[in-house]
């Protein structure tokens, strides 16, 4: 009797056993790490997290293991921070752990529009179920519309889509360089940009999708009138209020999941405010801060390799969602973020040392359209190198194709 490994299961049961490491983890994590036992332990979780979803590669529907595959990386990040933070607990008794289910409400330190300084009080307060309602609407509008350009983008890719070459992009365009065969035609490169349009169209529907959510759990707060002015003499009124705070400034006062990546001006624009800061924290904490402190004695070196640790991160990120969506095992994504690294030094290298420019100086309308011309078509000739595998994938998912979705999910119909 031969038995298949992995063995096969439906998607919702794939789904549970997928996230049955994270339950574990923050049943294990309420309070910091007490033993070496106990460290180990959730090592071993950490890497049931990450390996349950690589065993399963290419065994279910694109769009189901990219969220499971995407999902895995980012919670894979934020179990390795509070780790690390429960370390340097370990030397540093002073430093404060809280659970770790807490430290997965903060993903974007840096997309809060209210200054620093300012008492963040005084502009949760202002907030009330008027203006809640008012802003879950247009979110709802913004879902609508924004669904139905998704639908037909969607309908588009699906039945117009390229041959796509195994062979990477850029040694494509080595290639050309040597024997000067094309290294892609004019409709493949057409297709990726609309493909990265459909990519930005469908984080921004997830951000006012998940604004409704956080909306509608806010609304009985607010209509009870939970008060943070007063200390509270019950932990779980103290919870209510930390719970409805952190709504407001996620509904009201933070940058959207995606910017405006199209009129960036700078690889540094694009890369820090224009596309979605998800990854940003993990690979502050765990890329780019490590390598720059081994490299103190010389700052400008660690700068760059540490600006280098981030986009290899990201580089592998991109590559286990690959191999777990699309079973496809490469390093194109790596090739693609260590070239924008280095794109982003030369930038700066220019912009800086040789035109004397600060980072710190406003650009006028004009200098920041020149600046646009020369970044975008810089940024768009790169694109492909990003877009193919996923498009070779056939990642395409629209949210108003119900039936198709269901049936992913296992649901018939």
């Amino acid at each position: 009797m031969s038995y298949n490994f992995p063995p096969t299961l439906s998607p919702l049961t794939y789904i549970i056993i997928c996230h049955a490491p994270l339950f574990a983890f923050i049943s294990l994590s309420l309070k910091p790490v007490t033993s070496k036992f106990h460290a180990c332990i959730l090592c071993i979780i950490i890497l049931f997290h990450v390996l349950i979803p690589f065993i399963y590669h290419g065994k279910y529907d694109s769009s189901i293991q990219f969220q499971i595959s995407a999902t895995a990386a980012l919670i894979l990040f934020k179990m390795i921070i509070w780790m690390k933070k429960n370390y340097q607990f370990s030397i540093d008794s002073k430093t404060k752990i809280p659970s770790f289910i807490g430290s997965l409400f903060n993903w974007r330190p840096n997309a809060m529009t209210i200054p620093e300084d300012t008492n963040y009080q005084k502009y949760i307060d202002s907030i009330t179920v008027t203006d809640l309602n008012l802003e879950m609407i247009n979110h709802l509008i913004k879902i609508i519309i924004k669904s139905v350009i998704l639908g037909f983008l969607v309908k588009f890719l699906r039945n117009n889509r390229p041959e796509i070459p195994e062979r990477s992009y850029a040694l494509r365009v080595l290639d050309y360089l040597w024997t000067g065969r094309p290294f892609i035609d004019i409709f493949t490169f057409f297709y990726c940009i609309l493909w990265i349009f459909y990519v930005i169209i469908n984080f921004s529907v997830l951000w006012n999708s998940n604004c409704i959510i956080y909306g509608i759990i806010l609304r009985p707060l607010l209509s009870n009138g939970v008060n943070g002015d007063k200390k509270p003499q019950e932990e779980q009124k103290s919870l209510k209020i930390i719970a409805k705070e952190w709504l407001i400034l996620t509904i009201f006062y933070t940058k959207p999941l995606m910017g405006n990546p199209y009129f960036s001006i700078s690889p540094r624009d694009f890369w820090s405010n224009q596309w979605q800061q998800l990854f940003y924290l993990a690979f502050k904490e765990l890329g780019y801060l490590p390598v720059q402190k081994y490299f103190s004695h010389n700052r400008t070196l660690g700068n760059v390799l540490g600006l280098f640790s981030v986009y290899l991160l990201s580089g592998l990120i991109h590559d286990y969602i690959a191999i777990v969506a699309f079973d496809h095992f490469s390093i194109d994504f790596i090739v693609f973020f260590l070239l924008h690294a280095l794109f982003l030094i030369l930038w700066e290298v220019v912009e800086g040392n040789i035109l004397g420019r600060r980072k710190d100086i406003k650009d006028s309308f004009i200098i920041r359209i020149f600046k646009m011309s020369i970044f975008l078509p810089i940024a768009a000739f790169s694109l492909p190198q990003f877009a193919e595998p996923y498009i070779r994938g056939q990642y395409f998912h629209s949210y108003l194709d119900i039936r198709k979705n269901l049936e992913k999910w296992g649901v018939s119909t």
